[in-house]
C-alpha cells in the first residue's frame, strides 16, 4: 500500500514537473526558439522573463487567474491543460502496469503524445524528437514485455502501410504522420495494428463530423492525424490485455 501511495505521488509530481517543461518545448519548438536562450521561461505577448514561483504547475495558473503578472495578458489554457493531463497518464501508467520498465515506456508514449497532440493541432506538424521518444518507449515497452521481435514487425508494416497512403494520397497525410505511426508500431504486436488504424480513424471522422456540417471543411481538408494515431494505440494497447 504505501509503496503504491509513494509511487502515486512520484508519478504526479514528476508529470507535473515534465508538463511544465512540455509547455516550452510546445512553444519554443514550432517558433525555432533555443531551448537554452533564453534559459528561464517568457510571458509570450511582453517578453518579460518569469519567476520560479510564476511557473508553479497549474498553481501559478490559478493564483495569477490565468494570466501575466507583469502585462496582464491573458495565459493559454493549453499551459494547466498540458501540466495536468501528463500528471494524470503518468498516474494512470504508475497505477496499470506492473514494473518499472514498463511504467517508464508509458510514460515516454504519453509525453510524446501529448507533445504530438498539442503541435499538431497547432501547426500540423509532428516534430521529430517527439518521434525519438516515443520510438525509443517502444523498443523499452518491446524488451520488458518480450516481444521485441514482434514490435519490429508492426512498426514495419504500419510504417510501410502509411508510406503507401502518403505516397498515393497526394498531400492527404504528412510524413511526420508516417513516421509516428511507425514508431507507434513497437507497442503493438502485429494483429493489434488494426485495432489502432480503426480507432484512430473514427476518432478523425468524429473530429470532422461538426465541420462538415459548419462547412469548415471539405474532402480535401487536412486533418492533424498526430492526436487521433497516439488514442488510437493507447485503446488498443489497453483492449489487446498488454497490461
Amino acid at each position: 500500500m504505501w509503496y503504491t501511495l509513494i509511487l502515486s505521488v512520484v508519478s504526479v509530481v514528476f508529470g507535473l514537473v515534465l508538463g511544465s517543461f512540455y509547455n516550452v518545448l510546445i512553444y519554443r519548438i514550432p517558433r525555432h526558439i533555443s531551448l537554452v536562450n533564453p534559459k528561464r521561461s517568457f510571458c509570450p505577448a511582453c517578453g518579460h522573463q518569469l519567476k520560479w514561483s510564476d511557473n508553479i504547475p497549474i498553481l501559478s495558473y490559478l493564483l495569477l487567474r490565468g494570466r501575466c503578472r507583469y502585462c496582464n495578458a491573458r495565459i493559454s489554457f493549453v499551459y494547466p491543460i498540458v501540466e495536468g493531463t501528463t500528471a494524470v497518464l503518468f498516474l494512470i501508467a504508475a497505477l496499470v502496469t506492473k514494473d518499472i520498465l514498463s511504467m517508464v515506456s508509458l510514460w515516454m508514449l504519453f509525453s510524446g503524445g501529448i507533445i504530438i497532440t498539442v503541435i499538431d493541432l497547432q501547426t500540423m506538424m509532428i516534430p521529430d524528437f517527439a518521434v525519438v521518444i516515443t520510438a525509443m518507449g517502444g523498443f523499452l515497452w518491446a524488451f520488458a514485455n518480450q516481444h521485441v521481435i514482434l514490435s519490429l514487425i508492426s512498426a514495419v508494416i504500419g510504417f510501410g502501410i502509411f508510406l503507401i497512403i502518403y505516397l498515393v494520397s497526394k498531400n492527404g497525410m504528412g510524413f511526420g504522420d508516417v513516421e509516428y505511426f511507425g514508431a507507434l508500431g513497437l507497442y503493438l504486436l502485429p494483429y493489434d495494428l488494426i485495432w489502432a488504424v480503426l480507432f484512430a480513424s473514427i476518432s478523425a471522422i468524429i473530429f470532422t463530423i461538426p465541420m462538415l456540417l459548419r462547412k469548415k471543411a471539405n474532402r480535401k481538408t487536412r486533418v492533424p492525424f498526430g492526436p487521433f494515431l497516439i488514442l488510437g494505440v493507447s485503446i488498443a494497447i489497453f483492449l489487446g490485455g498488454r497490461i
